[in-house]
């Protein structure tokens, strides 16, 4: 006859008497096997309210060669409109812009504005902005319409909200509205895009 043998688990049950307890920086001490020892540790953190804001390419309109909406320039029909020629490499038409905001209390605010005019006879509101994917204005058109704005040296809101899920988009396009009194320029102006929260 075979024997069958059976392992049976052992379970051992630690069954403390007294308990001793402390908080950092005690040393404590007990006596084995009755006593068990703990220590309690406060964990703090600390996340502070942050805004971001990140855009990521600088801007040139260059009419010798123009990309649309107007082809040629001088264009068909004043005033023309022109993308810029070098502009984000993911956004053509403008730029990358990402806003973060970890904070449901505070309201923030993104704006733009510019320096100045390019040249006496070549203004900054013939620079407008709109959100990514506006269609682009006709030729002859003034104002172009849509949801083109002209750019000044006064603060433009663009965009406001709360919390954001991490960095959120709010990439805009650009186009220069070429006037027939436009003269000769190679000019530079600062575009300020500024975030804040209150």
């Amino acid at each position: 006859m075979k024997k069958i043998l059976y392992i049976l688990p052992v379970v051992t049950t630690l069954l403390f008497s007294n308990k001793i307890t402390g908080i950092a920086g005690d040393r404590i001490r007990g006596t084995p096997p009755q006593d068990s020892l703990e220590i309690n540790i406060n964990v703090t953190l600390l996340v502070p309210a942050r805004i971001g804001l990140y855009v990521d390419a600088n801007l040139t309109f260059d009419l010798n060669t123009p990309g649309g909406p107007s082809f040629t320039y001088p264009p068909a029909l004043f005033p023309g409109y022109y993308y810029p020629t070098s502009a984000s490499a993911t956004n053509p038409e403008g730029v990358v812009v990402q806003v973060f905001s970890n904070s449901n209390a505070l309201t923030w605010t993104l704006q733009v504005f510019g320096s100045g005019n390019f040249s006496p006879t070549v203004t900054l509101d013939q620079l407008f902005i709109a959100p990514d994917g506006e269609p682009g204005p006709s030729e002859g058109s003034d104002p172009p319409g849509g949801n083109w704005t002209s750019l000044s040296t006064t603060p433009l809101n663009l965009n406001s909200g709360g919390k954001t899920n991490g960095w959120a988009n709010y990439n805009k396009d650009f186009v220069f509205q070429a006037e027939p009194d436009d003269e000769p320029v190679t000019s530079t102006i600062t575009l300020t895009f500024r975030l804040y929260a209150q």
